[in-house]
């Protein structure tokens, strides 16, 4: 009797609680087994391009990518977790080439991907080059009388430029800033331009000037001029 009375004892309550407990633990167990979707925006990223390689234009720089899971997996997710990240090994000059995203796509374990946008990403690249080019000075008028020149030499002769492959290919030669007037020369001396950069020409490797060297019959009006007054004194 005492063990009945013990077990029919609050019977009603026992009940009740034992209910509320299954409920209880069927809604957090709900809760881990829940499915839950979500929907992130990836940077896309590149490497591996080559130093003489610019990437002109990644398009688009971003997708976006729609997920489901287990919700006490995916409230753990963030964007930081998804890495687009593409290798331009290959990339070549000129070269304008198509990715599949989701070859490129790393994201956490135990999600499914939904939908990708969009589904291929464009990339466009050019080559860079360095080329040798000759200097190609201009000369206006005629010597003075009397005056008569031997060489014109230039130092240096040639200079090499870096541009884009496709811009600079069919460049030969690279001119100055203005030109030199024959008939101002009265003897031998050294005149320093300026070269020209063409919109091709990223930069000049060395310096941007030439030297360039009359050689006349006549001495250096400098120097002549510097004998007379010796000769005087």
């Amino acid at each position: 009797m005492g063990i009945k009375n013990f077990l029919l004892k609050n019977f009603g309550i026992r009940v009740v609680a034992l209910f509320l407990a299954i409920f209880v633990w069927a809604i957090i167990a709900g809760r881990e087994r829940s499915f839950l979707i979500k929907t992130f925006d990836i940077n896309v990223e590149y490497f591996n391009n080559g130093s003489n390689i610019d990437v002109r234009s990644v398009t688009p720089d971003k997708v976006r990518v729609k997920v489901q899971g287990m919700s006490n997996v995916m409230n753990r997710i963030t964007a930081d977790d998804f890495k687009l990240r593409i290798d331009l090994k290959r990339l070549n000059e000129g070269t304008r080439l198509n990715y599949l995203t989701e070859d490129y796509l790393q994201y956490p374990p135990k999600i499914n991907i939904l939908s990708i946008q969009p589904r291929m990403i464009e990339i466009t690249s050019v080559e860079f080059d360095t080329r040798e080019l000759k200097i190609n000075v201009h000369y206006r008028g005629t010597p003075k009388p009397g005056v008569h020149i031997l060489e014109k030499r230039l130092v240096p002769e040639k200079i090499r430029v870096m541009g884009y492959k496709y811009q600079i290919a069919n460049r030969h030669e690279v001119d100055t800033i203005g030109w030199i007037d024959l008939n101002q020369i009265e003897g031998s001396q050294v005149i320093k331009l300026k070269l020209k950069k063409e919109k091709d020409f990223l930069k000049f490797e060395g310096a941007d000037t030439v030297d360039v060297y009359i050689v006349t019959d006549q001495p250096n009006p400098e120097s002549k001029s510097s004998t007379s007054s010796k000769d005087k004194q």
